[in-house]
């Protein structure tokens, strides 16, 4: 399961990522300043995935290792004639640590967004989770400098084999403001599998996570190619506003 990255500030902004369910974390982003131009007309500077024919479509793959080891990926979107890049990266730590109390097994997830070029937000938050079965247990999550807990109340394991159409729960949790049991907001995760044509003919896993984090609400959609470990594919989040949707620059890293 993939945790989100998950944090918010109430008066400059809320960035939510959601990573483990997956082993990631989910990523809603409001960032402070600045107008990410005008709403609707969103394209993207790498392509979106093209179902291919009946015959190159691969409908199902085993569920991949929890957590998720993903290499910091750059991705792409534009709007209202600005330009966006995020980088994106998820990776498990050596050792263990203690959280909450327990003891556990811990994972870096990144992301930094810019705007033609200048940083706009940047969130670094730390999943814990046990190993053997991996169970997630929370985030510490740091943006823009700012400082957030997130605890899960219930988790839900992907099923051992993904099949196309299949969806259903992954999680839920709270935020609460940090080393506090004072409550901000909460998520729900979800996931669904599609197929996915191209030359991979890899299933594509989707994850979604939505809730309220200091009164705004957080909305956010990351997608895998299941070919082998999971590849990043996308990562839909709010920015200022905007809804975009970053795509890998990385358009033929799943073509094998």
């Amino acid at each position: 399961m993939r945790t989100p990255l998950v944090a918010a500030a109430a008066v400059c902004g809320t960035l939510l990522s959601h990573v483990t369910v997956i082993g990631l974390s989910l990523v809603a982003l409001t960032s402070c300043g600045g107008d990410a131009g005008g709403g609707g007309g969103m394209s993207t500077n790498a392509s979106a995935p093209v179902v291919g024919v009946a015959g190159e479509i691969l409908d199902s793959a085993p569920a991949p290792q929890e957590p998720f080891d993903i290499p910091s990926t750059t991705l792409g979107a534009s709007s209202g004639g600005k330009s966006y890049t995020a980088i994106y990266s998820e990776t498990p730590n050596n050792g263990t640590t203690t959280f909450d109390g327990r003891e556990a097994n811990s994972s870096t997830i990144s992301l930094t967004v810019t705007e033609n070029g200048a940083p706009i937000a940047t969130e670094i938050d730390t999943a814990y989770y046990l190993e053997s079965p991996y169970q997630p247990l929370g985030m510490s999550i740091s943006v823009n400098g700012r400082q957030f807990d997130f605890l899960y109340n219930s988790t839900d394991p992907l099923p051992s084999t993904l099949n196309a159409g299949s969806s259903g729960p992954l999680g839920s949790g709270t935020y609460y403001v940090v080393n506090t049991n004072d409550g901000i907001g909460s998520l729900t995760e979800t996931y669904s599998v599609t197929a996915w044509g191209g030359n991979a003919a890899a299933p594509l896993l989707t994850t979604y996570a939505t809730g309220t984090l200091n009164g705004q609400m957080v909305n956010e959609t990351i997608s895998y190619v299941l070919s082998g470990s999971p590849i990043l594919s996308s990562i839909e989040v709010n920015v200022n506003g905007t809804q975009l949707t970053f795509f890998s620059a990385c358009a033929g890293c799943w073509d094998y």
